[in-house]
């Protein structure tokens, strides 16, 4: 039987003593606590699965006690010990939370079985759960989640690229959007789910490791070739090859991988044997590809064999209905990974949420709650377990001004507005480290309004040296 935890919470030390020798040769762990202040204590320390309590206890009462710890960890078991007529406090500790109860005294088999039952339930509980889970997965496309506009129509070319399984697919967006996500689903909502889905990071592989992983090679190949080796494309015959970073694979390496879509073979290094395989690619990259074909840095002709469909990922900033629908799935994961008990934000941290811009994206987010989730003490997150850079962000778009100077209260109206817009500006601009676009996007304006209400302020700004220089 596997380790696990009782505690015992009775004042009679004979039966508490009694009962851990029984349980622990039964290979339990067994702790003892004779009063309810002490068991409590014990409880976050001590994590026990099942707690035998005696209602009858010095100091704080049984009821008491099972109410605390029922809001400490409901999924605790709870056997209530009770004397015979107890019924109706023994009734309200059922209705509180309680497991089950015994009669004193009791056969030790009886309890036994109630203990091995309350187990029995908690591990089923765990399945049913686990299975919940799994459904949620294929409900949000494999940790997809999100119910806004945008994300909803990902959604549905997920579902129609996963009815067509030999397109090929590219995945662009933002670092940190969850384009790897995208391809998974792509891969697990088609026909394809039961055959393996490989992926490869093309940037951070030297050139001779990329392509001995993607096509393998034969023994003698090159010096450390001990014994034939294959490669990811035979690896993941009639599945998904992820390429994640596709602009930072070498010239040398998309030329080849161009003659395995057209042909759909490849030989294995150091072969001239012609290997035949059913695999689907989707690749991935965070880069403008047309630029990199201008530098000379993609093969054209590889761009539009990969570019058959593409899906462009979201950034946060722009689906940002999702982002406490994001906080709450993490929340609960990390909770459950960590062993800890399931955890919300206040509403402060969701204001700052919303309002933060999320440079880093999902993949931002999901580091954010897990610090959280890994320093956070009680149930509650709070904007203490936030980084300090998240509390010292202001939004551009609801700004707090604080002035050094008594100029603006004093200026002209028009003077004052200028002053007003070049801060700003000046504070987006800030924000996204000079980032003209992402700086646009944060206002709420275009690009190219952002450079005009730039260069305008400039121009203002000139004149006003113009007219404070001394005339002759």
């Amino acid at each position: 039987m596997a380790q696990e935890k009782i505690l015992i919470v009775d004042d009679e030390e004979v039966l508490c003593r009694s009962l851990k020798m029984d349980f622990e040769e039964d290979g339990y762990m067994v702790k003892v606590s004779n009063s309810g202040e002490h068991a409590l204590e014990l409880i976050s320390e001590f994590d026990p699965a099942v707690v035998l309590l005696d209602l009858r206890l010095p100091g704080i009462n049984g009821i008491e006690v099972l109410k605390k710890i029922s809001a400490y960890d409901p999924d605790i078991a709870v056997i209530i010990m009770t004397a015979f007529g107890d019924t109706t406090i023994t009734v309200e500790a059922v209705k509180c939370g309680a497991f089950h109860f015994i009669n004193k005294p009791f056969e030790l088999e009886e309890l036994k079985k109630l203990v091995q039952q309350a187990i029995k339930d908690q591990v089923l509980k765990r399945e049913v759960e686990y299975l919940r889970y799994q459904q949620r997965k294929i409900y949000r496309f494999c940790d997809l989640v999100g119910k806004s506009d945008k994300m909803m129509e990902i959604y549905k070319q997920i579902e129609i690229l996963s009815k067509t399984d030999h397109t090929t697919v590219l995945v662009l967006g933002e670092s940190g959007t969850g384009k790897e996500l995208v391809a998974s689903a792509i891969h697990f909502k088609s026909k394809r789910n039961k055959a393996p889905f490989m992926e490869i990071n093309c940037a951070s592989l030297p050139e001779n490791l990329i392509e001995s992983e993607l096509f393998g090679y034969e023994k003698g190949a090159f010096t450390d070739a001990k014994q034939q080796r294959k490669g990811l494309l035979e690896i993941a015959n009639h599945g998904t090859v992820f390429l994640d970073e596709i602009a930072e694979m070498p010239m040398s390496i998309q030329a080849k991988l161009l003659t395995f879509l057209e042909k759909k073979q490849f030989k294995r290094l150091g072969s001239g044997k012609d290997i035949k395989v059913d695999v689907r690619i989707v690749a991935a990259t965070n880069q403008d590809l047309l630029k990199a074909i201008e530098k000379k840095k993609f093969r054209k002709d590889l761009y539009y064999r990969l570019n058959v469909v593409s899906i462009h990922a979201p950034p946060l900033r722009e689906r940002k209905d999702d982002i406490l629908a994001l906080s709450n799935y993490f929340l609960e994961e990390f909770s459950k990974d960590m062993g800890k008990i399931p955890k919300t934000l206040l509403p402060e941290v969701e204001d700052i949420f919303n309002a933060h811009p999320w440079h880093g994206n999902v993949r931002e987010l999901r580091n954010v709650i897990e610090r959280a989730v890994i320093f956070c003490k009680g149930r509650t997150v709070n904007k203490d377990l936030l980084p300090r850079e998240m509390l010292d962000y202001k939004n551009p778009g609801n700004p707090q001004l604080e002035f050094q100077d008594n100029e603006t209260n004093h200026a002209p109206i028009d003077t004052a507005l200028l002053k007003v817009e070049k801060q700003i500006l000046d504070d987006a601009l800030k924000q996204t480290q000079g980032n003209k676009t992402m700086a646009a996007s944060l206002l709420g304006i275009s690009r190219y309004s952002l450079t005009r209400r730039i260069n305008k302020l400039a121009r203002a700004n000139e004149l006003q040296k113009e007219n404070k220089r001394p005339t002759k």
